[in-house]
Parts: structure tokens; C-alpha cells; sequence
């Protein structure tokens, strides 16, 4: 069983706020929770709002529709109030609407003279009180959240006393759980990437901010503090990455993330990287539309982007990240495939999962750090692999020269065709190298169903979800996109499986390169691109239509 609050309000209300508690205070008790936000693209202003969906088992997507809709306005109310289920429950503060359970919290923040922002704790304290959540773990968990924001504890206490004190007489009935002390967090995908990179020994991050990775930056610094990580935030992307390559040209790990219009303007240097086979990773965090689009909305059509950025021809890798371990692990591995290869590593994340609260339990284990460093004699030195030598640049050995010109194995410049062309095939085996050493696709559920879903990203989250709850079906997920794999896949078509691409783009960008490299055309496909994520019942509509 799965239940789902949704809390809704003007952006700046402290929406965020509220539904972040409920968050931790329903993992605290033993629920597995996931956590949506839908924001509007401006500073303050604007419909925005917070769904957490929970359950006593796993739960990693969102449901379409609500069982409990918490309103701080009238035109978030209208907005909002399609999405509520048919028997759902609705909260409200709006003494102009006759419907649903009245909390007056103007009045209440009145009586107890206490500032208007505390009018959220009341909501806090009766979403929790009709959800028979006891209210001592409520207070436990406000007053630490805000601990470091010198707000007076007497005053929060009485305003969830309020919260408690609300009468109402619908019921709800909630999943099971047996309120145990959850030792389980929640993290979303943002600070799992911050966490990843600091712990496979980044040293150095460099960005612009650019929604939605721009968190990245806080929580690189929030964790690598002590660690002595060099934070900067650049003028613009070009200098960002620039900077990036530098430090990984001197031997220090360096990070770089952007998104849409901000990784157009870093494919000049991605390029760069693949002549100089200087090591790269570029998390690219994915939002809807072209151009600006909807930048605090979610899709994933950047693959073909990712995979073709730069000009001329050189080989690199693309990986999408899907959830928490997944952005933890992926981006330790990035770079170790970009030291390794000596390639730009660009990994694929979206505003579905770096924005999302998901619950987690342990991180998974670390990916030993490689460096793949030696004492170079020739730095391009012309190889079967295509992987020539590398050191850290010093005065203590020979010249070192990395050249963005076309060179020749010792670096030097030149136009010479035999040369050109030497080089140009060296680069180009690392390709080769590196698709032997890359993982098939993941098959969960793979020996039930007869129908197979092949997809990326978060919509991973999304099928999983209903094969826990007991679907029939199979779920083929890539997380390495190029180059790309597809022994499995032929394998699964020959077997006569019924095939469905799920995508959260227009033009089914991963099927096209599928259907490039098979020849299978996947005339059944699942694609969205309203900005919204994969929500439960849309792949359940689709799978009932095709019965």
C-alpha cells in the first residue's frame, strides 16, 4: 500500500519547508518515502508544491494523484485539486472555502503572537495529528530542524500543541509499520553526487549555477570542507570547465556540472579534453525544453547532446545515473573511465532525481580510486589499446607537451597525413577498449514476464515501483549509453519478448541509437515530454491498453 500528501502554496510559503519535515518525520518512524517538488521558474511567486509518497515497502517514483491535499492558497488549491484522489482529504487555511478541514492558523499564530512563517508548524503539527503520527516525534524533529535558526522553542511547541489540538473527523487509513526507529535517510540525487565526488578523491569543483544541479556546489561544501576541497564559482560554464581541465591536467581530480544552454557552451573544451586525452568528467543535470525551456521542470532529452558534443571526432563515454546509489557510484566510476581512457566522461543526470528526496539506506561501497598514472616516455605514444601514457606534468623529468593541435607522439605539433591519420586511429581504439569493459544493461525481473521495458534515468524508478507491487513485466535498464551494449537486447528480441522503450523525451533518443546498432525498430514506446515526470499510472494506463 502506498498513501501520498501533497502540500501546496505559493513559492516562497516555505512549502519546501513543511514538506521536508513530514519527510524525516515519516522515515524516522519506519516508512519508506520519495519526495517530489514542483516549482514555478522565478525567484518568489507562484503555484509551487511538495509530494511525499510513502509506503511500508520501497518506494522510489510518484503517484499522479494525492490521498491528502494540504493548501496555503486559493490559486494552489485550484491548481492542485484535480489531483486529488476521489475520497481524498483536503487541508486548507482559506476561510472562503466551505469544503475540506479548516485550520485557521491566522487566527491561531494570533492568539500565541507568534510570527506568520509559524503558521507551517500548525500544518506540520495537524497533517501529522490526522495521520496519528504522536506528537512528541513531531516536536522531537521541528525543533531540530530548526535549531540553527534561533527560532523560540516555547513558541513552536505551543503552535504543534495547536496543530494536535484541531478536531476532525475523517479517517485515515495509512500503509502498516511497525514505528520502529528508522536507522534509513533521505537524500536526494544532487548530494549523492557531492558525496560520490568527494569520496573518490575530487579535490576541486568548478561551476556557474544552473538549475538543477546548482546544489551540488553546497553540498560539495558542506562535506568537503575538511577535506580541503577547492570550491569556485566561475564567470560563466567556458571558464568553469575550463578550469576543470587545467586541474585534471595537473593531476588533481576536478569536477564540473551544468545543464542545458551552460553545457552547449562547454563543448569547445569537452573537445579539447579529446585531443589532448586530458581526463574529463561533465555531470550534466537534464531539465524540459530547448533553448531556456522550463528550467525547474524535469525530462531527459539530452542524450543526443551528451554522446555527439564537441566537433571533430575523438572518442568519450556517457552514463546516466538513475537514483541515490547510482549517483553515488556512477560518478566514481566516471572517472575512473576518464583516467583510465584518458577521455571526457559526461554523466547524465535529470531534476527527477538530483531534486527528489529519496530514502536510502547505507551508501554503497566506494569504487577503488585508479589513477592510471605512469613514467611517461612518450606521452602519445601510438598503442594497440589506444591508451598511451601519462604522468602529472613536473620540471624534474622531459618536456611534457599536450597539444590541442593535431600532434605527433611526442606532442608536437603537425600536419603531416600519415601522421594525422596515425593518430586520429589511435584515439579512436580507446573507443573499442572501452566497449569491451563496459557492463551489459541491467535486466531486473528477468525470468517472469514475457514483456520487457527498455529505458534510462529515473524512469528506472518509476517500472521498478510497479514491479515491486507485483506487475508482470521485465525492465531492461541502460546506465552506460555510449558506447553502447546491445548483446542482451538481441538476445531478449530473439527470444520473442514483447519489447516497450519507455523515454522522458519526444523522439525515443536511446531507441533511435538501439534501433541504429539492432535493427529493431520499437514501434511500441511510452515517451512524455510535458515536463513532468513518469508517474505510476502512466505506464499502468499504457499496459492495460495493450492487454
Amino acid at each position: 500500500m502506498r498513501y501520498s500528501i501533497k502540500i501546496a502554496g505559493q513559492s516562497g510559503q516555505g512549502i519546501n519547508t513543511v514538506g521536508i519535515i513530514i519527510s524525516q518525520i515519516l522515515n524516522s518512524i519506519g516508512y519508506t518515502t520519495f519526495s517530489y517538488r514542483e516549482y514555478p521558474s522565478v525567484i518568489k511567486g507562484g503555484v509551487a508544491s511538495y509530494q511525499i509518497d510513502f509506503s511500508d515497502k520501497q518506494i522510489n517514483s510518484s503517484s499522479r494523484y494525492c490521498n491528502i491535499l494540504c493548501s496555503l492558497d486559493k490559486n494552489a488549491l485550484e491548481e492542485y485539486l484535480p489531483t486529488l484522489q476521489k475520497e481524498g482529504i483536503i487541508i486548507h487555511n482559506l476561510k472562503e472555502y466551505p469544503k475540506g478541514i479548516l485550520v485557521d492558523t491566522q487566527q491561531m499564530i494570533t492568539e500565541l503572537k507568534a510570527p506568520t512563517i509559524m503558521e507551517n508548524t500548525i500544518m506540520v503539527a495537524f497533517i501529522c495529528n490526522i495521520l496519528h503520527i504522536k506528537q512528541n516525534i513531531v516536536e522531537k524533529h521541528i525543533l531540530e530542524y530548526f535549531k540553527e535558526k534561533k527560532v523560540d522553542p516555547v513558541l513552536e511547541k505551543n503552535c504543534i500543541t495547536k496543530g494536535y489540538s484541531i478536531e476532525y473527523t475523517q479517517k485515515v487509513k495509512l500503509p502498516p509499520v511497525p514505528f520502529r526507529i528508522s536507522a534509513k535517510k533521505i537524500l536526494n540525487g544532487n548530494e549523492a553526487l557531492a558525496l560520490g565526488a568527494i569520496s573518490c578523491g575530487v579535490r576541486a569543483y568548478y561551476a556557474y549555477p544552473m538549475t538543477p544541479i546548482t546544489a551540488v556546489f553546497k553540498h560539495i561544501q558542506e562535506y568537503g570542507a575538511s577535506r580541503g576541497v577547492l570550491l569556485k564559482q566561475a564567470e560563466n560554464e567556458i571558464t568553469a570547465i575550463q578550469m576543470t581541465l587545467g586541474s585534471m591536467h595537473m593531476g588533481t581530480r576536478a569536477l564540473v556540472a551544468t545543464s542545458g544552454g551552460g553545457f552547449d557552451l562547454m563543448t569547445e573544451t569537452i573537445s579539447c579534453s579529446g585531443m589532448t586525452e586530458t581526463p574529463l568528467v561533465v555531470i550534466l543535470g537534464q531539465r524540459a525544453g530547448a533553448s531556456t525551456g522550463v528550467p525547474t521542470w524535469s525530462g531527459s532529452s539530452d542524450l543526443n547532446i551528451a554522446i555527439k558534443a564537441g566537433h571533430g571526432e575523438y572518442p568519450k563515454a556517457v552514463l546516466a545515473v538513475s537514483d541515490i546509489e547510482s549517483s553515488y557510484t556512477l560518478v566514481q566510476k566516471a572517472f575512473n573511465l576518464a583516467e583510465k581512457y584518458q577521455i571526457p566522461v559526461i554523466l547524465l543526470t535529470e531534476k527527477q532525481i538530483t531534486e527528489s528526496l529519496f530514502t536510502v539506506g547505507k551508501l554503497p561501497k566506494n569504487i577503488p580510486v585508479k589513477r592510471y598514472l605512469s613514467d611517461m616516455t612518450t606521452r602519445y605514444k601510438i598503442t594497440d589499446t589506444g591508451i598511451s601514457p601519462r604522468r602529472i606534468p613536473t620540471f624534474d623529468k622531459e618536456p611534457y607537451l599536450s597539444n590541442s593541435d593535431e600532434h605527433n607522439e611526442k606532442g608536437e605539433s603537425t600536419e603531416n597525413s600519415k601522421e594525422i591519420k596515425q593518430m586520429t586511429e589511435k584515439r579512436m581504439r580507446k573507443l573499442k577498449t572501452l566497449e569491451k569493459e563496459l557492463p551489459q544493461p541491467e535486466l531486473c525481473n528477468p525470468h517472469k514476464s514475457e514483456t520487457i521495458i527498455v529505458g534510462w534515468g529515473s524512469v528506472k524508478n518509476t517500472v521498478l515501483d510497479l514491479i515491486f507491487q507485483g506487475e508482470d513485466i521485465g525492465y531492461l535498464h541502460y546506465e552506460y549509453l555510449f558506447p553502447l551494449k546491445t548483446e542482451l537486447l538481441n538476445t531478449l528480441i530473439k527470444r520473442g519478448k514483447k519489447i516497450i522503450l519507455i523515454e522522458n523525451n519526444q523522439t525515443g533518443q536511446l531507441g533511435e541509437m538501439l534501433k541504429e546498432k539492432t535493427g529493431y525498430p520499437f514501434k511500441k514506446r511510452i515517451l512524455k515530454y510535458d515536463a513532468r515526470p513518469f508517474f505510476v499510472e502512466d505506464i499502468l494506463e499504457y499496459l492495460k491498453n495493450e492487454k
